[in-house]
């Protein structure tokens, strides 16, 4: 894998190369060399397209402006989907402890106080870490960070 400095210097390199040239072809290589970057067309590519078939370009900037609501719109949904799935869970867990905590303590009422108690003190535990944001997946994306 390239490395900033080895890409740092083959640029530098490069560069000096081209300033060492004759005014004539640096100018030309000059030229050539522009680069562009970005969600539309360089502003010449687009002046080229409206010479072939006119409103070209105005139809490429709305096109990609469309484009741009339409993934912020569809980006917006998937993090509403994701948060009512994590409020959903959150409430079916809580329900599911506390009907197994319920069940604990009937066990325990019923003189059954070991399997009563393990049931009931898992299910308290769970539900504490459950509430205290303590999770697998919020810990591994804290041990990828480091």
């Amino acid at each position: 894998m390239d490395s900033p400095l080895n890409n740092e210097y083959e640029i530098d390199n490069i560069v000096s190369q081209v300033e060492s040239l004759p005014e004539a072809e640096r100018n030309l290589i000059y030229q050539r060399l522009e680069i562009y970057q970005g969600d539309l067309p360089h502003p010449k590519i687009l002046e080229g397209y409206n010479a072939l078939y006119p409103d070209a370009a105005k139809r490429i900037i709305e096109n990609g402006i469309a484009e741009t609501e339409h993934r912020r719109e569809m980006e917006k949904k998937y993090l509403n989907a994701n948060i009512k799935a994590h409020n959903l869970g959150q409430v079916l867990g809580f329900i599911i402890a506390v009907l197994i905590i319920v069940g604990g303590i009937h066990l325990i009422l019923n003189n059954h106080q070991v399997s009563g108690s393990i049931l009931s003190g898992v299910s308290a535990l769970g539900v504490i870490g459950m509430f205290t944001g303590n999770n697998k997946d919020k810990n591994n994306e804290n041990s990828n960070d480091v």
